[in-house]
């Protein structure tokens, strides 16, 4: 019996099924999740924001517990972070912020600079491993730009610093401020790769030791070596405290009197002689020392505070329609969060130990210092390009230079990092 020829609406509907689940997919996709004045993000905005922010918590230096409690969170925190970023662009529209391309092209260099990406394929390999085409980046930078004039204009003012405010904090907080002692060193390293067997390095580095007890210059005693590429020069460590050297050299060095020359201690790149060139002891720095930094740390909780207060206001005087995702419901915790630092006393957020009044290490010397987590340009990933993200950081005053990225969390080290540190 002859099949019976499908009818031409079944005909129609199974060639417009694709088109139609691709047209029902795109109006989901282009569903408006947040609108605050004309600014508009869709579903597809969030989800993009969504998963920039996993893959920013996922390359995290931090404990499986954090991340985990951050995963779970992410949608509401996405949504949160759109909500900010939308009220403060709507609020750069109203006040006529406009970002130039030179702007945009510094930051941008800085950005490089920052990275070491020398050349364009070296930019182009950090955009893909980023997950950033330049077109992304530039927008983004432009966004960031764009809310940072917004709060130096109308946050900035609000900052107010009472320098005895800064002192009575000093006068009651006097341990926060001790300096641990410290010693000033400088080290010699007979080199693992120099090209002499491991009884000549022995051989060499006891012969250096023993032209610097008797009298010599560290670096006049390694001048020789050094040119044949077997020893380092002389390098200069600066000022050192406990738990920033290797621990086989802090064992050999921390008892040593000015002056002495610790004995050959095998560590990162080779042996190492160690001069204790000065020591200071335990100390309190006076206020004049401190007050910069206990005042950097006051404006930065203040502007916070007012950032928070701000943020409130902006919302409280905008047409504002929210329809988040189901795993977004609860943003407005996240955003209760900024408005409980807004509530909170006027102590000052200077951590115990030495609020950064000592003078800075050499470079290479492990301080064992975190990076802060209020840069304004945060790497995606270790050796990735960053990604700039509003924060609330103070900005700089209004007509300031444009706004530079500060150094990358893990920067490439330098061509020769001084060994053992």
């Amino acid at each position: 019996m002859p099949r019976k020829p499908a009818s031409l609406t079944l005909i129609l509907a199974l060639a417009l099924a694709p088109a139609l689940v691709s047209t029902a997919r795109a109006e989901v996709l282009n569903r408006v999740v947040l609108r605050v004045n004309d600014q508009i993000a869709t579903l597809y905005d969030y989800q993009q924001h969504r998963e920039e922010l996993v893959r920013d918590i996922l390359h995290r230096e931090q404990d499986s517990g954090e991340r985990q409690r951050l995963l779970g969170q992410a949608g509401e925190l996405a949504y949160a972070d759109l909500f900010r970023e939308l009220l403060l662009q709507s609020r750069a529209d109203q006040l006529a912020v406009e970002v130039t391309d030179a702007q945009v092209e510094a930051t941008i260099a800085q950005i490089k600079q920052n990275n070491n990406l020398k050349t364009d394929d070296d930019f182009k390999a950090a955009l893909a491993q980023s997950g950033l085409t330049e077109a992304q980046l530039r927008a983004q930078i432009r966004k960031q730009l764009r809310v940072q004039e917004v709060r130096g204009r109308e946050v900035q003012g609000r900052v107010k610093v009472d320098e005895e405010d800064l002192r009575r904090y000093y006068r009651k907080n006097l341990e926060q401020f001790r300096q641990p002692e410290q010693l000033q060193l400088r080290e010699a390293v007979v080199l693992d790769d120099g090209g002499l067997p491991a009884a000549d390095r022995q051989r060499a580095a006891a012969e250096i030791r023993a032209k610097v007890q008797g009298g010599a210059s560290l670096a006049d005693a390694v001048a020789d070596s050094a040119k044949k590429g077997t020893t380092s020069n002389a390098i200069d460590l600066g000022w050192v405290s406990p738990g920033d050297l290797d621990k086989n050299l802090e064992a050999a060095v921390w008892k040593l009197p000015k002056g002495a020359v610790s004995e050959p201690v095998q560590a990162r790149g080779g042996l190492h002689l160690v001069q204790v060139l000065d020591r200071r002891e335990s100390r309190v720095p006076p206020f004049s020392e401190v007050q910069q930094a206990i005042q950097a740390r006051e404006q930065e909780r203040v502007f916070r505070q007012e950032s928070a207060k701000y943020m409130v206001e902006l919302e409280k005087k905008s047409l504002i329609v929210a329809n988040p995702p189901a795993e977004a419901a609860n943003y407005r915790r996240q955003l209760a969060a900024d408005t409980d630092l807004s509530d909170q006393g006027g102590s000052l957020n200077v951590p115990s130990g030495n609020p950064a009044a000592a003078p800075a290490p050499a470079p290479g010397v492990a301080t064992g210092a975190t990076p802060s987590t209020s840069t304004s340009i945060e790497p995606t990933a270790p050796g990735s390009l960053p990604t700039p993200k509003p924060t609330d950081t103070a900005p700089p005053p209004v007509g300031a230079p444009p706004v530079t990225p500060p150094p990358a969390t893990n920067p490439p080290p330098p061509s020769t990092p001084p060994p053992g540190i």
